[in-house]
């Protein structure tokens, strides 16, 4: 299992002991393809760091059939709800390929930060390396993200390099999107724009090439509203 983990570009440079700290931690997982990994809806166990394959995201809005939000391959992610604390998964995943992953129980997580402070930190940063890299400059922000879900601010205490707090729900939910609005512009010339937070309902506005464009319906459920449940499984996003 410790060779396993050094296959993981993320924790090559750890120090062999915080290494030992953590491979107890994660288990090894595969799968063939064609296996469904969780459904959405299902119950949050375990966060997911694959190492070889590829895997499907699968997001089904409450009015209109499932979506294929995005494909995910070697050193992705997925299975955040298991880092922010939520209850149920907010997307499915199927493998689209032999999937070889190593994988960890948020609860376990969770723990293990308080317990050992400093790797703690280390692990939720490099972590927030794996959610952030579609999006421009949004290590910060996920990596505040993150801590704030998961309740971890003692795990942060006596830590040199402490992101500034994000003091609400509101003030994340703004960072959040214009990191999901950055990425939209990057690749597809759209954008992504924060309008209303009230009673869990986040409005935005697509803009730019989302104007008139047929898979507009997909960015909004798909990118924003998935991305969006991920780190807030209570917000409700709707375009205005």
């Amino acid at each position: 299992m410790f060779d396993m983990m050094t296959d993981i570009p993320l924790f090559r440079d750890l120090k062999p002991e915080q290494q030992k700290l953590i491979e107890p931690l994660f288990e090894a997982y595969a799968c063939p393809p064609g296996t469904v990994i969780f459904e959405q809806g299902d119950e949050v166990t375990y966060l997911y760091l694959i190492l070889r394959g590829k895997v499907e995201i699968q997001y089904k809005p409450y009015d209109g059939p499932s979506i294929t939000v995005t494909h995910l391959s070697e050193g992705d992610g997925f299975g955040w709800s298991a880092v922010t604390g939520s209850k149920y998964y907010t997307s499915g995943i199927v493998a689209r390929e032999h999937v070889e992953a190593v994988r960890i129980r948020g609860t376990d997580l969770r723990q293990f930060c308080i317990a050992h402070s400093e790797t703690g930190t280390i692990l939720l940063d490099k972590l927030a390396q794996v959610v952030s890299p579609r999006w421009k400059n949004a290590h910060i922000e996920v990596k505040s993200i993150l801590k704030q879900s998961m309740g971890a601010s003692d795990c942060m205490k006596g830590e040199s390099e402490m992101v500034s707090p994000v003091h609400s729900e509101e003030q994340q939910i703004r960072g959040l999107i214009d990191q999901i609005s950055a990425y939209v512009e990057q690749f597809h010339g759209g954008s992504v724009d924060f309008v209303s937070l009230s009673d869990n309902i986040l409005k935005v506005r697509l803009g730019g090439a989302c104007i008139g464009c047929p898979l507009s319906p997909t960015t909004l459920h798909g990118w924003v509203a998935g991305t969006v449940h991920q780190f807030f499984p209570n917000i409700q996003v709707e375009a205005v």
